[in-house]
């Protein structure tokens, strides 16, 4: 847009400067239309009191002016009251004429006599006595004469009401003169006076009523019965008694209507009004009504995003749960309450959802993650309120962990092991070299590894209960063993130290031995009485360390003269023996191995040549 050039800036200056004398000739027009020569009105009375938004015109002008106390009213001038505004004039006659708010009445003398023009609204004359005032209502005039207070009001329809508030006052019109009854209000119209028969309302919803809304706009039911020839009702609902501001107003034909209106919760007052054909309006009693909102639940525990952290001893993933609780507070209204959690903001994957009647509840075992709860709550008489705000929350369960238990100590470090024969293979016999270490504190077992090489890479792998375990897929050559400790869980501790398995090859089995000198029953003659030096001689045996050699001379050797082992194969006598028979037998003999069967027994006869039993 392009800016404006010099001579349109010019015409628009000139254009407001015009605008703003016309709207200053609106507020005052002195300028435009001089006042009135007040010398040449006939004055007609004065401001007595003056209250708030008053204001006074006279016919000959065009602006209204502030009406203020003992200002002067002159023939002609029309006095304005506001809202919660109130005057009074006082006339030359002594009549005082007090004006209401929202009204407007116009002065003027006729003949001598004075006249009020109500326009609208309400007035209240103090009439002295000997005088006459005439009122005009649109068309209609009458004359009140007397002494006494009066109230005027002119309605809807364009009638005036009258009501003797006290003293005697007349009426009189054309047709008619009536003295006017205190007891009985009348209406004046083009037709005449007729007596004023106000509608009645009896209200039908009962005072002090509780309205709970769900909604901010819930509809509250109000109900009456109007009597009278009622055209139209008005419904007011103000936060006072005196209803000088009206929070809802509403119209209807009919005995009852619903506010929707938003309004704030508290207490209120109510009312109805009537209106007649003619414009007379009848007023029901004040009622009052408190409106409460039914308010959702606010949940207090869990807190926006906390988290709740717990470590479940258990090797059962399924089990890493927990529960947590959740609370709330709500208005007393709410007597039960529906909760849900979900696994998201929107609630289309709820978890799990219950009802509860007391402001907290345990949720379901719940594993790790991210969740959302929400509340909402009913009265005795099943209203719902509205959900509370979704409250996010984070579970994290994680399996405990146990302590490492302490490693195992070797009982047996080093471990030679021969492998058995077959027929050495008895139950009572070990057929596996043994392993054992101490107990360790709180394990369930042990786990055994067995290598060839020290550094376990492919290790055989037992797991046992005790303290000790056969190594039952036993192999031949240097072996290594350790032992771990197993905890419940089966968290493993540090390994013992490494123990050592030598296992050797079985070894055939050793054979008897074969004898060879001195042969079977064979004389031995002694010629001295020194040692004998008889030597005993066999064959060696293949695998054999050593032999035992042992002489007797009992046949079944219960009585031994002389044993003995030793590496070679041969063995000299040459300690003192008796004369006699003498039997001797060998076995072979191998380091770790079982010994030979024993020999056949030999025997050789000992001779002196004195022929003695023994040598001396």
């Amino acid at each position: 847009m392009s800016r404006l050039g010099k001579t349109e800036k010019t015409i628009f200056t000139i254009a407001v400067l015009v605008l703003l004398l016309f709207s200053y000739f609106l507020y005052d027009d002195s300028l435009l239309f001089p006042k009135a020569n007040n010398s040449q009105l006939d004055l007609i009375g004065s401001v007595a009191t003056s209250q708030n938004d008053v204001r006074r015109k006279n016919l000959d002008t065009f602006s209204w002016l502030p009406a203020n106390r003992e200002d002067q009213i002159f023939d002609n001038d029309s006095i304005y009251t506001g809202e919660r505004s109130e005057a009074q004039i006082r006339l030359q006659d002594g009549t005082i004429i007090r004006i209401s708010p929202n009204s407007l009445i116009t002065l003027n003398m006729k003949n001598g006599q004075m006249m009020l023009d109500l326009r609208y609204g309400n007035l209240v004359g103090d009439i002295t006595q000997g005088t006459a005032l005439k009122i005009k209502s649109g068309e209609k005039e009458f004359n009140l004469d007397g002494a006494g207070k009066i109230e005027f009001k002119k309605s809807h329809s364009g009638n005036v009401d009258l009501r003797l508030l006290s003293g005697n006052l007349n009426y009189q019109d054309k047709k008619e003169r009536k003295v006017l009854q205190k007891a009985q209000p009348v209406a004046v119209s083009q037709q005449g006076m007729k007596p004023l028969v106000k509608p009645t309302i009896e209200l039908q919803t009962p005072n002090n009523t509780v309205f709970v809304r769900e909604n901010p706009d819930d509809a509250m039911p109000f109900a009456w019965r109007g009597n009278g020839n009622i055209t139209r009702f008005e419904m007011e609902v103000s936060p006072n008694g005196q209803f000088d501001h009206v929070a809802v107003l509403k119209e209807t034909a009919e005995g009852k209507t619903d506010v929707v209106e938003p309004l704030e919760p508290g207490p209120y007052f109510w009312r109805v009004k009537a209106y007649d054909k003619n414009g007379t309006v009848g007023f029901s009693e004040v009622r009052q009504m408190t409106l409460t909102h039914l308010d959702a639940p606010v949940i207090t525990s869990p807190t926006t995003d906390a988290r709740f952290q717990m470590e479940i001893e258990t090797n059962d993933p399924s089990q890493l749960a927990i529960s947590t609780e959740v609370r709330w507070s709500a208005a007393p209204l709410l007597k039960s309450y529906h909760w849900q959690i979900s696994r998201d903001e929107q609630f289309s994957a709820i978890v799990k959802e219950g009802n509860a009647v007391v402001q907290n509840v345990l949720t379901p075992r719940l594993a790790t993650g991210t969740y959302w709860v929400r509340v909402s709550g009913a009265t005795t008489d099943k209203k719902n309120s509205a959900w509370s705000a979704s409250v996010p929350f984070t579970v994290q369960v994680t399996a405990k962990k146990e302590p490492i238990p302490d490693r195992p100590e070797l009982i047996a470090k080093d471990i030679k092991f021969r492998l058995p024969r077959p027929e050495e293979r008895r139950p009572a016999s070990e057929m596996a070299p043994k392993l054992e270490w101490k107990p360790v504190a709180k394990t369930r077992g042990y786990r055994v590894q067995v290598s060839k090489d020290l550094n376990f890479q492919t290790p055989q792998t037992y797991d046992v209960p005790n303290t000790e375990t056969l190594w039952s897929q036993v192999e031949k050559g240097q072996h290594y063993y350790r032992v771990y400790a197993v905890s419940p869980k089966g968290q493993l501790s540090p390994p013992s130290d490494i123990g050592h398995i030598n296992v050797d090859d079985m070894r055939p089995i050793l054979t008897v031995p074969q004898l060879m000198e001195p042969f079977n029953n064979m004389s031995i003659f002694l010629q001295t009485q020194q040692e004998p030096f008889i030597w005993l001689e066999w064959k060696k045996v293949a695998g054999a360390t050593g032999y035992t050699v042992e002489v007797s001379n009992t046949e079944d050797f219960s009585r031994i003269l002389y044993t003995s082992t030793m590496p070679t194969n041969r063995f000299l006598i040459k300690s003192k023996i008796p004369l006699g028979k003498i039997y001797w037998r060998v076995r072979a003999e191998a380091q770790g191995d079982s010994p030979s069967q024993w020999a056949d027994k030999r025997e050789f006869t000992v001779y002196h040549q004195k022929n003695e039993t023994f040598v001396k």
